[in-house]
């Protein structure tokens, strides 16, 4: 079992770092000014940009937390923040690629349509409710 865990950490390790160096980079280098301007809770087009934006980016599950902790930190609304997890965990270009062989373009129409409603709802409602 040791061995089997310590494959999976070696596994998703690299992902790991890599979300700490990007998180690193916005939370060091990034003006908050600027992040809260566009990316904000008083902005309500951040939140459909960001489920927009989270789908060809694909970030990984290991990674979106420091990404998440770092985008929050330099004031990103949490709503916003949620969005760009949803649409990146929902979908992404390989995955739409390989559906596409499978399915119809109504058919991944709807599929997208499904994710990025999904992303936007949650992200209106955390501002809602929290």
């Amino acid at each position: 079992m040791w061995r089997e865990a310590w494959s999976d950490f070696i596994d998703v390790l690299p992902y790991l770092l890599i979300g700490i160096a990007i998180g690193s980079v916005i939370y060091g280098f990034m003006p908050t000014d600027l992040l809260e301007q566009y990316a904000g809770p008083d902005n309500p087009f951040a939140i459909p940009v960001a489920a927009v934006i989270g789908v060809p980016l694909y970030i990984r599950a290991e990674a979106v937390i420091p990404l998440a902790a770092a985008l929050m930190a330099q004031g990103v609304g949490a709503g916003t923040v949620l969005a760009l997890i949803i649409g990146s965990a929902g979908a992404s270009l390989t995955e739409l690629i390989l559906l596409r062989s499978l399915f119809t373009l109504k058919l991944l129409a709807a599929f997208l349509a499904v994710i990025f409603a999904m992303a936007m709802i949650a992200g209106y409602a955390t501002y809602l409710f929290f």
